[in-house]
């Protein structure tokens, strides 16, 4: 017994803190695996307190996140619409390191709201648009994080977020509206997809689409109170035109808020869930400051806590700051547990099922109906409570109206006595004035002098009402320009903080502009680089089967020439068998010729099946050794026509097949796909033709052979132009003209690396300072790109060498290269282009060292030259073997060039941030604010003029490649047959 207890002894014994920590995860996981379930009713309220606690009982949300990503959240719609649900609660509710906890799994909202988002129909739009709600708040408190989960902000909280900085209030604006957005777009999806046939709100799966609703009016009450207060703020700060788009955005929000409220509040499952609160008919005018004084923020209460002052029927004036003084916050109060009770369906509507009492016997009562009455009591009394409440909050309202009636008498009491006063002003003035028109009454003597005085009195009357309307017009740009003076005087802070930087941005969008010019022609080489390559995709793609099959051939030429062999000897041996049995039947068959003639016919049938096999297409045959076939199959249908005997008849059709079957084979060799079908079509009509003259030798004895030499005459033609085209004229220089590229690509290589190493010298004697430091920087990275690039031909030369040895055999190199004329021609059109880009890299050095040359004409064309060198890798690589030694090296040295021209690209820049950094900056400390204006407008034009220059030069170069690409096209196209 002690040797069996003596395991248990030795095993380690959990701590109390692991069997703490073991039985809060399972406690956790049962409370959440309750909670997100796949019954489609509403989630219960205590699951998701449990899970609530349990993030400040470890402090985070990892233990949370763990469980609900075991969840079947990709299989089920409910699961993956109560976790949304469940999620929203404890982002609002939880320990304050939720957020960032599931700032990590925000991908993983974002793949599930894209994965539900196909399903179109039930729960796929709804958890779209909550996977998205849930991305924004997210996002929302990343980029505000002293906003707390459920929004819930005192005035001087607020103020000190947006530290009294008209830009943060800017910008959370547009977050809030952005936020917003998503609150209206998930309502809307929820309550277009209730039917109120099926699921209203008294059903468990309306109740189940309708319970996340409740966190989403918190929210919304929240960020509308704040929009309303930072507008106040903007308009106080801003111009009204400036925040025309805010007040737009605002005014649609708040139509929309104001349509979820009343429908929402007119669901029967909100009535003892949430007191959702309402919003006035119209919406708050921003142009008003006073109207923030009335303003009465928007209240969300819950049951079970304490009565929340009631919202106004009239919107707050942002334009008045005097009213923020009476603004009070809404207060957003979490519910009380509900009661878990069962969803009330049509089925159990009525509160009290009156059939039960026909079950009673002797006077008692059955617990069914004492649990409906017990149910209807509970019912009734959360009613009262909540009449209290709606009483209650009547009341209160009534009392603000009537403070509000009473402020605004007083105002308007006011306001008559100011008018009143204005009155009496006016009409001592009119007295005024009629006593001083009396007076020149009196002083005029004679009715002329009456009317003078009248027309100068006139006079006096329209110029003072000119003055009158100058005035205004003053006034009114007085106003705007002391509006524009505190704009000016903000921009003019900001302007003395930046004077000095402003010259450095200047040059920094100079420097942002060359480099978008350096990488434009940067991409316009690598661009021209890939068209230089696409240019030769159509001949490649033609021959890609050829190249392919010439190096399988190359790699196994031993095994394909043994079942070539094996090929032609099987049908030399089903020939040999066919004349056998022609000659034994014409021996048993006293009618042999006939006999003959119809296995001859079947022979070129067969012929003629055989050119369509596809398999036939990968025999190549020379147009020589076809068109020394020509004379024996002459011969033969000459023989034929004179006597049409059993062995003649035999020997033209063993030859006409013979010949067919490599006319086919010497098409597959043309590179006009076209020249080759024309080919193949015409072995088809001699095969056909000889059948005819065959069936003419059986029915009558005797034979027309006209129409068959006249096909015979046509394809012989077709391998003669095949054969021309395939060893014409311009091969023959193909070699010679390959080894003058490359002689003369390495002259102009060795010559370059020569004069760079000149210029250098000079340099260094006659330059100093920052000249010559930038000086011997680029001849210095040229140099180290010159020497790449020699070593890379001399790999390039190895390589092409063994290309020549492995596939020439026992020709010569020359007739390689002519078999081979269009990979000898890519190499060509590469040394070519080496050889210019050195002579182009050779020029721009010289430029930058003696003359003050641009160094984006160094940068262009070091990589000009390094997309020569790629194009003649690229041209090597085509014939090269996978396991070549000089194939690998060849790379090796392709990537030292690459490195070496973004040597020679990263010098050049450095350099111009020296030439840059070296040259004097602009002294802005004494120029006027007009002055400052004209330079920066002169600035603006003449980038502007800059752009336009660039745009034409754009499409300068590309019309000069595509006249090149035209002009390369024609060069490598192959010659027409």
């Amino acid at each position: 017994m002690s040797s069996l207890s003596l395991p248990r002894v030795l095993q380690q014994r959990k701590s109390s803190l692991e069997i703490e920590r073991e039985n809060f995860e399972k406690f956790q996981s049962a409370s959440i695996g309750k909670a997100i379930n796949q019954h489609e009713s509403p989630v219960k309220e205590k699951h998701i307190r449990s899970a609530i606690l349990g993030t400040f009982h470890e402090k985070c949300a990892e233990t949370f996140w763990t469980c609900v990503l075991r969840l079947p959240l990709q299989e089920n719609p409910i699961v993956a619409w109560k976790f949304c649900h469940v999620l929203h609660k404890v982002l609002r509710e939880g320990h304050p390191q939720v957020i960032p906890n599931s700032l990590r799994h925000r991908s993983k909202l974002e793949d599930l709201g894209k994965l539900w988002g196909h399903l179109r129909e039930g729960y796929g739009r709804l958890i779209q648009h909550y996977c998205k709600l849930l991305c924004v708040k997210l996002d929302f408190h990343r980029r505000n994080p002293r906003f707390p989960g459920n929004l819930s902000l005192s005035k001087d909280e607020l103020e000190a977020i947006g530290d009294n900085d008209i830009n943060n209030y800017f910008q959370m604006s547009v977050e809030m509206f952005d936020y917003m957005d998503e609150i209206l777009a998930l309502q809307a999806a929820v309550f277009g997809s209730l039917d109120m046939s099926r699921s209203n709100s008294m059903t468990s799966s309306g109740q189940c689409r309708l319970a996340p609703l409740i966190p989403v009016i918190q929210d919304s009450s929240q960020l509308y109170d704040f929009c309303v207060k930072i507008l106040f703020r903007l308009h106080a700060s801003l111009p009204s035109d400036v925040l025309s788009g805010h007040r737009q955005r605002f005014l649609n929000q708040f139509r929309e808020l104001r349509k979820f409220y009343i429908a929402a509040s007119m669901l029967q499952y909100f009535k003892n869930l949430i007191q959702i609160p309402s919003l006035p008919e119209n919406p708050p005018n921003h142009l008003i400051q006073a109207d923030l004084q009335s303003y009465v923020p928007p209240v969300v209460v819950m049951p079970g806590d304490k009565e929340p002052q009631p919202t106004p029927e009239n919107p707050p004036n942002l334009l008045i700051q005097a009213e923020l003084r009476s603004y009070v916050t809404p207060v957003v109060i979490l519910p009380e547990e509900p009661p878990e009770e069962p969803p009330i369906t049509s089925a159990t509507a009525d509160l009290v099922d009156i059939s039960a009492t026909n079950n009673h016997t002797n006077g008692s009562v059955s617990p069914d109906v004492l649990a409906q009455r017990d149910h209807l009591i509970e019912h009734l009394q959360g009613e009262v409570s909540r009449l209290r409440l709606e009483a209650q909050r009547l009341a209160a309202s009534h009392q603000q109206d009537v403070a509000q009636l009473h402020e605004l008498s007083e105002q308007l009491h006011e306001r008559v006595s100011a008018l009143e006063t204005d009155l009496a002003t006016k009409e001592s003035e009119l007295e005024h004035e009629k006593q001083q028109k009396e007076e020149l009454l009196q002083l005029t003597d004679a009715a002329a002098k009456f009317h003078e005085a009248d027309k100068k009195a006139k006079t006096f009357e329209e110029k003072f009402q000119k003055l009158k309307e100058v005035y205004s017009k003053l006034r009114d740009e007085h106003i705007q320009l002391i509006r524009q003076k505190a704009d000016v005087d903000k921009q003019l802070a900001t302007v003395k903080t930046n004077s000095l930087d402003q010259e450095a941005e200047k040059t920094r969008l100079e420097q942002v502009l060359e480099e978008l010019a350096s990488l434009q022609v940067s991409a316009d080489t690598a661009a021209e680089h890939n068209q230089a390559l696409s240019s030769r995709v159509e001949w490649v793609s033609a021959e890609k089967e050829k190249l392919e099959n010439e190096l399988q051939d190359l790699l196994s030429q031993k095994e394909d020439l043994d079942t070539r062999m094996d090929n032609l000897q099987r049908k030399l041996s089903d020939s040999q068998q066919q004349q056998t049995d022609l000659f034994t039947a014409m021996d048993d068959d006293p009618y042999g010729v006939e006999s003959v003639v119809t296995e001859s016919e079947n022979i070129m049938r067969q012929t003629i099946n055989e050119l369509g096999n596809p398999a036939i297409s990968v025999l190549t045959c020379t147009p020589g050794y076809l068109r020394a076939l020509v004379p024996a199959l002459e011969s033969s249908i000459n023989t034929l026509e004179t006597a049409p005997t059993v062995g003649n008849i035999v020997s033209v059709t063993h030859l006409t097949a013979q010949f067919i079957i490599l006319g086919k084979a010497t098409s597959n060799t043309a590179h006009n796909i076209e020249f080759g079908d024309k080919m193949s079509n015409v072995c088809k009509e001699l095969a056909q033709t000889c059948v005819t003259v065959l069936s003419s030798v059986r029915d009558s004895g005797s034979c027309s052979v006209s129409q068959l030499r006249a096909k015979l005459s046509e394809l012989t033609e077709l391998v003669h132009s095949l054969d021309t085209e395939l060893q014409g004229g311009t091969t023959e220089l193909i070699a010679d003209s390959l080894e003058t590229e490359l002689l003369t690509m390495d002259k102009a290589i060795e010559e370059a690396a020569r004069r760079i190493e000149e210029m250098l010298t000079k340099s260094r004697a006659a330059d100093s300072g920052i000249k010559l430091e930038v000086n011997e920087k680029i001849l210095d990275s040229c140099t180290t790109l010159m020497k790449a690039i020699r070593v890379l031909v001399q790999k390039s030369r190895l390589l092409q060498a063994e290309i020549v040895a492995q596939g020439k055999g026992t020709a010569s190199a020359k007739e390689f290269y002519k078999r081979n004329h269009q990979w000898t021609e890519g190499l060509i059109s590469a040394a070519k282009a080496v050889g210019m880009g050195a002579n182009f890299l050779l020029t721009a050095a010289d430029e930058v060292v003696s003359s003050g040359g641009k160094l984006e004409k160094l940068v262009v064309a070091s990589q000009g030259i390094a997309a020569s060198t790629a194009q003649l890798v690229v041209a090597s690589r085509v014939k090269a073997s996978r396991n070549s030694t000089n194939m690998s090296q060849l790379s090796a040295a392709s990537k030292d060039v690459t490195q070496a021209t973004a040597g020679v690209v990263a010098t050049a820049k450095s350099c111009m941030q020296l030439v840059d950094e070296s040259a004097d900056e602009l002294d802005v400390s004494h120029l006027s604010l007009h002055q400052a204006k004209r330079l920066e407008m002169e600035a603006q034009v003449r980038v502007l003029e800059l752009e336009s220059d660039l745009e034409k030069e754009r499409l300068r170069l590309s019309a000069l490649r595509r006249h090149h690409y035209q002009l390369a096209g024609d060069t490598d196209d192959s010659p027409a047959l």
